[in-house]
């Protein structure tokens, strides 16, 4: 393979480029899941989709996951690598399951599909559910912690009465 010299404002459009999908992404991550039946609403933006992983198949490094029931359906495709960190066999560990992906949604040759290369891209839905609960649980105890330190304080030192 011969090397390709690339120039230094190339490389900087190039990390402009990746920062700003990069942020697209990150901001999209915070908004609320859209729903499948929606997806061809939004062809061309990147969104966090929300779905039941109704079918799946593998051919080679792609792993392709069918959300929602025809007519209304949505492919995300894993784009797998060699050095992957997705789950191994993604097509096994996702079926059946409510997922959250965020991604661009794109349209080819009339099915909605979402590309993601990106393992932190794609999560359980029951896994957020119990780290959202988990970090409300640690929150609740540490508000319980400091309210036990405040009544300790005002029993140690009580007010003066009148």
């Amino acid at each position: 393979m011969t090397p390709v010299a690339i120039s230094s404002s190339e490389l900087r459009r190039l990390a402009v480029v990746a920062l700003t999908l990069a942020g697209t992404l990150e901001a999209a991550a915070d908004e609320p899941p859209i729903e499948v039946s929606v997806a061809p609403l939004y062809v061309g933006q990147v969104v966090t989709l929300e779905g039941e992983v109704t079918r799946t198949h593998r051919d080679g490094y792609v792993v392709r996951l069918q959300l929602g029931e025809e007519p209304q359906t949505v492919m995300v495709q894993l784009q797998i690598g060699m050095l992957s960190r997705f789950p191994p066999h993604p097509e096994a560990h996702y079926l059946g399951k409510e997922i959250r992906v965020v991604g661009r949604v794109d349209e080819f040759r009339g099915q909605i599909e979402m590309r993601i290369r990106d393992p932190d891209h794609i999560a359980l839905v029951d896994e957020l559910q119990s780290d959202t609960a988990d970090e409300e649980v640690r929150a609740l105890q540490d508000r319980v912690r400091r309210l036990e330190q405040r009544l300790e304080d005002l029993e140690a030192d009580p007010l003066p009465t009148p």
